[in-house]
C-alpha cells in the first residue's frame, strides 16, 4: 500500500486528487452531506473535464448512460410540473451527479491498467473493518470509540451518533469489503469465509432488521455465484451463521424483541394484514398509494411527498400509526419513486435497473469477478427485496447506491486476476 501511495504522488494533480478523493468515499459518506457532496462532485467535475480534455467520449454512447439521461431529463422536467416548484428543483438538478458518478468510478478506478484499483479496495476495507471494531465496541460498552451513543435500546450507530443508518452503509461496503478481502488474501480464502461470518454476525448486532435481512439475503446470493470455494463450505458457513444468529437471539433480550417478538412472532400469529396496519410503515406505504392514485402519471415531484401526505385527505383511522404517516418519504424504494414521479418516471427507472442488471449478469456468467459480482449483488437485494428503504434521493442512500453501479461498470468484462 505504502508503495502504491508513493507512485500516486508523482500522477498528475487531476488523477491524484479524484484518486485521494476516491479513497477516502466511505469516510466522506460517514462524515456528512457537505463532505458526501463535495466529494461526489469534485469528481464527476474532474472526470467531464478529462473527458472533454482528452476527447474520450465513451460515455456518451454506452446505452445504460443513455437510459440514466433519459431519467434525469425526465425528473428535470417532472419538477416543473411538480406541486412545489422550489422544493423539487434543487433536488432534481442536484440528481445529475448521480448519473455521472458511475461513470467517474468506472473511469478513475480503470485508469492506468487499473494501477490503483486494491489501493481503492485497501483503504475501503480498512476503513469498513474500524467501523466495524466500533460497531462492536458500542455493543458491549453502549457507545462508540469517540463516546458517541444513542437512546434506542437494541440499536447500533457508530460513528452516526443518533442517526440511525448506520445498517444501510454497513450492507452497502459488505460485499465490496468480502470481494477485497478475496481478492487482497487469494491464497487464504478462510480469511474470507471468517470474515463473512463476523461482518454478519455484527449487521444482527446493528439492530436495523431492514438492512440486515438485505445483508443476510446479498450474503446467500454472494456464496451461490461465487466460485472460489465448494457447495459444501458454503453450505457449512450458512449454517453456522444461522446458529450464532440463534445464540445472539437466545442471549441478547433487545435483539431477541425487535427481530422476534415485534416482528417475526407478530407476523405469525396475526398476519401481514395486521402487521401492515398496526406499524408505522403501513401508514406510510397507504399515503404513498393514496397519492400514487391522485398524481398517477407525473407524481408529485421530488421532495414533496411530506407537503402532500399531511393532507386531510390522506388521513386513515385503519392504521394505528395514522398520524405518524408523515415523513420525508414512504420509506419504501417503489413508492417512493411511484408518488413521487409517477407511472412514467417509474417505467423509465425500472426499465434502466432491469437493462443494468441483464447486462451485468451476462457479463459475471462469462468473467466470474467478485467485485462485479458484489455490486450487481447490492443492487438487486436493494432494488427487489420487498422491505422497509431509506430515501432513494438523498446524498446518503444515493451514494451508496450508484457507488455500488459504479463498481459493477468498472469491472464488467475483466476477469478475477486481471488486475
Amino acid at each position: 500500500m505504502f508503495n502504491e501511495l508513493l507512485l500516486l504522488k508523482k500522477e498528475k494533480k487531476s488523477y491524484f486528487f479524484s484518486i485521494i478523493l476516491i479513497l477516502f468515499f466511505p469516510l466522506s459518506i460517514l462524515l456528512s452531506s457537505t463532505f458526501t457532496n463535495f466529494s461526489v462532485v469534485a469528481t464527476c467535475l474532474i472526470f467531464l473535464f478529462l473527458t472533454f480534455k482528452e476527447k474520450d467520449y465513451y460515455i456518451f454512447k454506452d446505452k445504460f448512460f443513455i437510459l440514466l439521461l433519459i431519467f434525469f431529463i425526465y425528473i428535470l422536467l417532472n419538477c416543473f410540473t411538480s406541486i412545489n416548484f422550489q422544493n423539487s428543483f434543487s433536488r432534481s438538478v442536484g440528481f445529475f451527479r448521480f448519473i455521472i458518478l458511475p461513470f467517474a468510478l468506472l473511469f478513475f478506478i480503470r485508469k492506468y491498467n487499473f494501477r490503483y484499483a486494491k489501493l481503492i479496495f485497501k483503504f475501503w476495507t480498512v476503513i469498513f473493518i474500524f467501523i466495524s471494531i466500533d460497531l462492536i465496541f458500542e455493543f458491549f460498552f453502549g457507545y462508540n470509540t469517540f463516546g458517541y451513543s444513542n437512546q434506542f435500546p437494541g440499536r447500533l450507530s457508530s460513528v452516526l451518533d443518533d442517526e440511525l443508518k448506520i445498517g444501510y452503509y454497513y450492507f452497502g461496503f459488505f460485499l465490496i469489503t468480502l470481494a477485497s478481502i478475496s481478492l487482497i488474501f487469494k491464497k487464504n480464502i478462510y480469511f474470507t469465509i471468517l470474515s463473512m461470518i463476523v461482518f454478519t454476525i455484527i449487521s444482527l448486532l446493528i439492530g436495523e432488521r431492514s438492512n440486515f435481512l438485505k445483508l443476510f439475503t446479498g450474503l446467500i446470493l454472494f456464496l451461490c455465484f461465487w466460485n472460489e470455494i465448494n457447495f459444501k463450505i458454503k453450505l457449512s458457513v450458512i449454517t453456522l451463521i444461522i446458529i450464532l444468529i440463534s445464540t445472539v437471539f437466545t442471549f441478547n433480550k433487545d435483539l431477541n424483541n425487535r427481530f422476534k417478538n415485534q416482528f417475526a412472532h407478530y407476523l405469525l400469529q396475526n398476519g401481514l394484514k395486521s402487521y401492515y396496519h398496526i406499524s408505522t410503515y403501513g401508514a406510510h406505504y397507504s399515503a404513498a398509494i393514496k397519492i400514487f392514485k391522485n398524481y398517477p402519471i407525473k407524481g408529485t415531484g421530488l421532495k414533496n411527498f411530506y407537503f402532500e401526505c399531511i393532507k386531510d385527505e390522506y388521513d386513515d383511522k385503519k392504521f394505528l400509526a395514522n398520524n405518524a404517516r408523515c415523513t420525508t418519504h414512504p420509506h419504501q424504494l417503489h413508492l417512493e419513486i411511484l408518488s413521487q414521479l409517477g407511472l412514467v418516471g417509474y417505467l423509465i427507472f425500472i426499465t434502466l435497473i432491469f437493462y443494468f442488471l441483464y447486462r451485468s449478469f451476462l457479463n459475471y456468467l462469462k468473467y466470474k469477478n467478485s467485485i462485479h459480482l458484489s455490486g450487481f449483488i447490492f443492487v438487486f437485494v436493494s432494488i427487489f427485496l420487498p422491505v422497509p428503504s431509506g430515501s432513494f434521493f438523498t446524498s446518503f442512500g444515493a451514494t451508496i447506491f450508484w457507488m455500488n453501479i459504479g463498481l459493477t461498470l468498472a469491472f464488467e468484462k475483466v476477469k478475477q486476476n486481471q488486475f
